[in-house]
């Protein structure tokens, strides 16, 4: 399964799961595209939104080698337009053996702020397995009124030995 489904999935859960919005709340995914970028240390995704007038901006997820081999950083942030009801990210610390499939959840974390036009949540030298792969994936929406607006982002693996 690729990263965008896993990353659809996510959100889907989160949104049934994890927010107290009323059943008859509109969820919509805007057009939007990714910027990737992977480097020795870090990977990040970026989502862009392209829509005028729509509620989410962007999206960020990151993950970061920590200060030593055995700890990881990663952080994700949501951006919208303007100050909205609720502007809501969770990250999810992924692993792997081969990098490519077989991938866990190892943990998350949530930010969420209300009339406020950005929430951002992150953790430093979380302790990891070494010998391993490791990904960042993020579940990230705006709500204003009874419109939810939902995206999702995936890093690329980067191995920690």
């Amino acid at each position: 399964m690729n990263c965008k489904k896993i990353g659809i999935i996510i959100a889907m859960c989160t949104m049934f799961l994890g927010s107290s919005l009323d059943v008859s709340a509109e969820e919509i995914e805007p057009a939007g595209y990714h910027v990737y970028d992977i480097q020795e240390e870090q990977a990040s995704d970026t989502w862009y939104g392209i829509a005028r007038g729509t509620y989410l901006r962007a999206a960020v997820s990151k993950i970061l080698k920590g200060s030593a081999a055995k700890y990881v950083s990663c952080s994700g942030t949501t951006f919208a337009h303007q100050a909205s009801d609720r502007v809501f990210v969770r990250i999810y610390l992924d692993q792997s053996d081969s990098g490519t499939d077989g991938w866990w959840t190892v943990n998350y974390w949530t930010g969420e702020n209300h009339n406020n036009s950005t929430a951002h949540v992150s953790v430093a030298d979380y302790e990891i397995t070494r010998d391993k792969y490791y990904s960042v994936k993020g579940s990230h929406s705006v709500t204003e009124g009874e419109t939810t607006e939902v995206t999702t982002t995936c890093t690329n693996a980067l191995y920690f030995d």
